[in-house]
């Protein structure tokens, strides 16, 4: 955080000591005391007189202020749902609403919290365990998440998105409420989850707690996964949207902010714009806790600061990260790694090649100088192709993402064009923060983005958006009538998006990626049948980007049959052509298995450039690293 941080101000021409105040949030301060000790960690970089603390309970509050503050709006009430909020007496936050207005300080309309303070989804013993007793919309959602085995190898961070994809091949188990129960005054109970679980032989109940019997590791689906995801996403939906219409009564107000990691589930905010009486509408971006800085930092300009009461504009964009490629010579890191290159003189010249190239029906890597702020590619980082072209989904999920099949992909339109080919319930939606149906006459035309239940991740691409992306897009209309691309997040499954020059290289040699576009050049993808493939010592050995690091991913980088003959010829003197050639194998099929041994670490190109790996120093949810 502190390199991050130091990235930032530099990029900004400002040192540590031109910030006026500094402040942090956790989930894990019990209380005033220990808001303010937070930013004793980033003591080489905020001195201690310019330190800042939110009230107690923080998180909640943070999370509130980044969706208001970044909303542009004069009034709004502010809903927060998450997994875990803060410590709070002996309990956590769970559930809660503010009112805001301009200038004023923001008052806790509803706060619900957990009886106790405990995190749910917690590894042992090689298995992941939750207490019986689970509340919470967003803690019932992770634990169904970690139950169809929607995780990281190796943590407990699960991947709720896989979830919301895969409820769309499935129907509801029963009308029956197996997991949320909406109550009077915009109660929830959840009396039936555990038992639920337990029922449908997703968990087994050993004392007080439960052992989660997932779905194992490379297991086919079947239609009880998909099932169980419909139900939950169906019940996940009605419950939020009970809480949402009884906070809306409650203030008043017809404007509604939203935060917390609930709100990344796309479907439930365009169900929230549909079916209550709001008049506007604003999910931040980042609503997870990545997001939260954000929101500790508004609040102190707003409030800690003594700033003039005015309210702040919208939030147009969220290209914020550190500059990647101003001032980077491109050219000799194309070089250094092996790579062919040309360079494009201006941005609509750029634009027309990326977008040639997408005719042509190639996939490509899409990287601009300052990433983007949250989990969603929005143009800045994104990998990219034909959104008409049949097959392209299947190809991508495959031979570049390496991810479930299932796994749908966002369209990025041009705003003005957006109601053409889609049911919006907004003029705009620049964030991927909507699902929205594709317009029936439209579906063929772009049938890469349509969802197996007719939907499609919508991002509107605006005219005064940053960068080359729009131009990119109006290019690709002018050769193909369609106003859109397929986008997705510019990177291999399981790690993080690409951040710099160096790791999007490295996706050039880990995947199926025809071509590169960073700044202002054009980079091919290398001949991976030229490659020379070698074996590493053992699973998780530093290197690439994409090699497992701990021990139980190791574990799940098993040499599967039909990798054997490849890694007793890998010693980083044959070419995969020679190996092909040698076992009387199909090259491409070779490759696809090389690619797929490199991301697991279990091999790497002879003679190729490593990008090293992202380290991640604790496990989700807590600080405390030996209960490992």
């Amino acid at each position: 955080m502190a390199d991050l941080t130091q990235d930032l101000l530099s990029a900004a021409g400002l040192t540590s000591f031109d910030i006026d105040g500094w402040i942090a949030t956790s989930t894990e301060s019990r209380d005033q005391e220990d808001e303010a000790k937070l930013l004793s960690v980033l003591g080489l970089v905020a001195p201690p007189e310019r330190r800042l603390a939110l009230p107690h309970p923080g998180h909640h509050l943070a999370h509130a202020s980044a969706a208001f503050y970044s909303s542009g709006f004069d009034e709004a009430v502010a809903l927060v749902m998450d997994s875990y909020g803060s410590r709070a007496a002996a309990g956590r936050e769970r559930e809660t609403a503010f009112t805001f207005r301009a200038g004023e300080r923001p008052e806790a309309l509803m706060r619900v919290l957990r009886p106790q303070d405990r995190i749910a989804g917690y590894r042992r013993d090689g298995h992941v365990w939750t207490p019986v007793e689970l509340s919470g919309v967003g803690e019932i959602y992770r634990v169904v998440t970690l139950a169809l085995g929607f995780r990281e190898a190796g943590t407990t961070y699960d991947d709720a998105g896989k979830t919301m994809g895969l409820a769309s091949y499935g129907r509801r188990l029963t009308s029956d409420r197996l997991f949320y129960q909406p109550a009077a005054d915009g109660e929830l109970r959840f009396d039936r989850a555990a038992e639920s679980l337990v029922e449908l032989g997703f968990a087994v109940r050993e004392g007080d707690e439960l052992r989660l019997v997932p779905r194992p590791p490379r297991a086919p689906y079947e239609q009880l996964h998909y099932d169980l995801a419909a139900q939950l996403q169906a019940e996940f939906e009605e419950a939020v949207l009970h809480v949402t219409r009884h906070v809306l009564a409650r203030s008043g107000s017809r404007s509604l902010v939203a935060c917390g990691g609930s709100f990344l589930n796309s479907s439930l905010n365009t169900r929230i714009r549909r079916e209550t009486d709001v008049d506007r509408m604003f999910v931040f971006p980042a609503a997870t806790d990545d997001g939260n800085a954000v929101g500790a930092a508004l609040y102190a300009y707003h409030h800690l600061l003594g700033t003039p009461a005015k309210p702040s504009p919208a939030l147009r964009h969220v290209y914020l990260g550190p500059p990647r490629v101003s001032g980077v010579d491109l050219q000799a890191v194309a070089d250094r790694w092996g790579l062919r290159s040309r360079r494009h003189e201006g941005e609509r010249a750029l634009a027309a090649a990326a977008a040639g190239a997408l005719v042509e029906g190639e996939i490509i890597g899409w990287f601009q100088d300052r990433a983007e702020f949250g989990p969603r590619s929005l143009g800045a980082r994104s990998i990219l192709c034909h959104p008409g072209i049949p097959g392209m989904k299947d190809r991508l999920n495959a031979r570049v993402k390496f991810r479930e099949s299932f796994r749908p992909f966002a369209g990025s339109v041009l705003t003005e064009r957006a109601h053409k080919w889609f049911d919006m319930p907004d003029t705009e939606s620049p964030f991927m923060l909507m699902v929205c149906p594709v317009l029936e006459d439209q579906q063929q035309l772009v049938s890469e983005v349509v969802h197996v239940d007719g939907t499609c991740r919508v991002q509107t691409v605006a005219e005064d958006s940053p960068g080359p992306f729009r131009a990119l897009i109006e290019a690709f209309e002018a050769e193909t009538g369609l106003p859109m691309v397929l986008n997705t997040s510019f990177n291999l499954r399981g790690m993080p998006i690409v951040e710099r020059p160096e790791e999007a290289m490295d996706c050039l040699y880990g995947s199926r990626l025809d071509r590169l576009f960073i700044g202002d050049l054009e980079i091919e993808a290398p001949d991976l049948a030229v490659l020379r493939p070698e074996r590493l010592g053992r699973a998780g050995s530093r290197g690439s980007v994409g090699l497992p690091s701990t021990g139980e991913q190791r574990a799940a980088a098993m040499v599967l049959p039909e990798w054997e003959g490849l890694l007793g010829l890998a010693d980083g003197s044959r070419s995969m052509r020679e190996i092909a050639d040698e076992l009387g194998a199909d090259v491409e099929q070779l490759i696809d298995f090389a690619l797929d041994m490199r991301r697991h670490g279990l091999l790497r190109w002879a003679g190729v450039p490593q990008a090293a790996r992202p380290v991640f120093p604790l496990p989700q949810y807590s600080p405390d690293t030996s209960a490992e």
